[in-house]
C-alpha cells in the first residue's frame, strides 16, 4: 500500500446548502476552486462538513464533486467516514474508496463511548475490513466524549500497517506528544486548530486539517513556509522520540461481546 504524505494544509470542508437544505453543489464546486491554489489537499465530511447530518447518499456525492473538482491537480481527498456503528464506517469507508480517496479519517464512536477495548477493536475492524484504504484516526474528545488512549493508538498502529496518522483536535499538546512518544517516526500527526499548528510542527506534527482554511489557507501556507526551521527541527524531533525505549502497549482482546451496545463496537 502506497501511504499519502500528509505534510501540509488541509481545510476541512464546509458543506454549503440551498434553502431546502439539499447540498448546493455548484456553490461546494466554487470553494473548491477557490481554495485549489493554497492548499495540499481536502478533507470532506468532517465535522465542518455536517457529517452526521449527511445521508450515504449525500457524503459520496460531496465526494464525488470534490474528486471531479481536484482531478489532475495532485491535491489529496480525505475523506471523512466517521459513524457510531462500525459496520456503517465500514460501507462509508468502501464508498470512499471507491470513489478514490487518498486517506479516511475516522472518528471515534460518538455517544456510546467505548471501552479502550471496544476502540480498538472498532478500528481494527475497519482496517481489516478495507485494507487497501489508508485509515487516520480522528481524536476529537470535546464532541465524541472521550480521547483514544494513546496505549490504543499505539496498539492499533502496531497491528494494522494502513493506520497511518492521527488528526487531533483535542487541543492538548501534552497529549499529542504522548501519542507520537507512543508511536513511531512514519506515524503522521495533524493537528485541528490553526492556533496550534506552528507548536504541533515544532513537535513533529506534519501539518493541520483546519476548518479556518476555508477562509485563510494562503496565511496557513505561508506560516509553513517561513516555518521550514521549525519543521525541520520538528521532524528531528520526531525521529529522536521515536528512538526511544518503550514499552509496547499490549493490544486488547479481540474477542468478547459487544456489551449490549449492538452496531456499536462497545467491549
Amino acid at each position: 500500500m502506497n501511504h499519502p504524505d500528509l505534510h501540509g494544509v488541509f481545510p476541512a470542508i464546509v458543506t454549503p446548502y440551498q434553502d431546502d437544505e439539499a447540498i448546493d453543489e455548484a456553490r461546494l464546486r466554487e470553494l473548491l476552486q477557490r481554495l485549489l491554489p493554497d492548499v495540499d489537499g481536502f478533507v470532506v465530511n468532517g465535522t465542518s462538513g455536517d457529517f452526521p447530518l449527511l445521508s450515504r447518499e449525500e457524503r459520496r456525492r460531496t465526494l464525488e464533486i470534490t474528486a471531479e473538482e481536484i482531478a489532475g491537480a495532485g491535491k489529496l481527498l480525505i475523506a471523512g467516514a466517521g459513524a457510531v456503528a462500525t459496520r456503517d464506517v465500514i460501507a462509508l469507508t468502501q464508498d470512499a474508496l471507491a470513489v478514490g480517496a487518498d486517506a479516511a479519517l475516522v472518528v471515534t464512536p460518538y455517544y456510546l463511548r467505548p471501552t479502550p477495548a471496544g476502540l480498538y477493536r472498532h478500528f481494527a475492524d475497519l482496517a481489516a475490513a478495507v485494507p487497501e484504504m489508508p485509515i487516520l484516526l480522528y481524536n476529537f474528545p470535546q464532541l465524541a466524549g472521550q480521547a483514544i488512549p494513546p496505549e490504543t493508538v499505539a496498539a492499533l498502529r502496531a497491528d494494522n500497517p494502513s493506520i497511518i496518522g492521527m488528526k487531533d483536535t483535542s487541543g492538548d499538546l501534552a497529549y499529542f506528544l504522548a501519542v507520537m512518544e507512543k508511536t513511531d517516526a512514519d506515524f503522521q500527526m495533524l493537528v485541528g486548530q490553526g492556533t496550534l499548528l506552528l507548536p504541533a510542527l515544532a513537535m513533529g506534527g506534519v501539518g493541520g486539517v483546519l476548518a479556518a482554511a476555508n477562509l485563510i489557507p494562503g496565511h496557513y501556507q505561508k506560516l509553513r513556509a517561513a516555518d521550514r526551521a521549525l519543521r525541520q527541527l520538528g521532524r528531528a524531533r520526531r525521529i529522536r522520540i521515536a528512538g526511544l525505549p518503550r514499552r509496547r502497549a499490549a493490544s486488547p482482546p479481540h474477542a468478547g461481546g459487544h456489551a449490549g451496545c449492538g452496531r456499536a463496537r462497545c467491549l
